[in-house]
């Protein structure tokens, strides 16, 4: 199945900017950022499976989402682009760059680490922060509501970037609300998804590809442990913060993040 995405851009040059939303996301999430782009890229914005548009599936793993990509690029015969992809979509691109560096010209991941979290004894807040919304999202019967805002009533105690990502998951049928996000999915798959890069395969293997890391600088994805394994395997990297800036750094600061965008692919 192809994943559903939007695209905007010159139309111009083969200047083409893919960019993968994180979870909870979809591809709308990040046309902010692509308008103030999009007079210099072609910009493609694909949801995710499990996510947007795109197909629902009980699986929800990063070989998945790399031949997901792999499907999509190649059935829109883009050969070769650069690469974002934030928090999950970062998660993503950097397993595709790993498997398929060969179509790629430059890599960007936003507020996120390739260290994995899927041991227990390894929990940070964010992920314990994730877990804590996905349970509170599952909670929710929404079969009882029937307004976005009797939903935002539930949600008090998130502040407004969070609430706003959540509600933009809903969608009304037959009067009642329900969610576009394969909710079900992300929980059943949620150890999937805060899986990382093996460390030991990267010994004598490295990630060469040009890449930025995007730290926000108000966000805790991104540690100070994380920067000797960012080298470690991106040796061609570098990390620059967004001032005044949480995880969702595309939402609260789009104009220095496209800033960022720009001067790196040009560069």
């Amino acid at each position: 199945m192809i994943l559903n995405h939007l695209k905007t851009g010159n139309n111009i040059k083969n200047d083409n900017l893919v960019i993968l939303h994180g979870l909870y996301g979809s591809g709308e999430t990040w046309t902010n950022v692509a308008n103030l782009l999009s007079d210099k890229f072609n910009i493609y914005l694909p949801d995710a499976r499990n996510h947007g548009k795109s197909f629902h599936n009980p699986s929800h793993t990063y070989p998945e989402l790399v031949e997901d990509l792999k499907i999509w690029t190649d059935s829109l015969n883009i050969e070769k682009f650069n690469l974002l992809g934030h928090s999950m979509g970062g998660k993503t691109a950097m397993f595709f760059a790993n498997k398929y560096p060969q179509y790629i010209n430059k890599l960007i991941v936003a507020d996120i680490s390739p260290r994995n979290y899927s041991n227990i004894s390894q929990h940070v807040p964010s992920i314990n922060f994730h877990l804590n919304l996905i349970s509170n999202m599952l909670k929710l019967e929404l079969k009882k509501y029937k307004s976005y805002s009797e939903v935002a009533k539930e949600l008090v105690n998130y502040e407004e970037n969070i609430r706003n990502i959540i509600l933009k998951n809903l969608i009304k049928k037959d009067g009642k609300m329900c969610w576009k996000l394969n909710l079900q999915a992300i929980a059943n798959n949620f150890p999937e998804i805060v899986q990382g890069l093996d460390t030991d395969e990267f010994i004598e293997k490295k990630i060469l590809l040009p890449t930025l890391f995007l730290k926000g600088d108000l966000s805790n994805y991104i540690t100070n442990q994380d920067f000797k394994l960012i080298e470690f395997i991106f040796p061609n990297s570098k990390v620059e913060t967004v001032e005044n800036a949480g995880h969702w750094l595309h939402i609260e600061q789009p104009q220095e993040v496209s800033n960022k965008i720009f001067n790196f692919l040009i560069d």
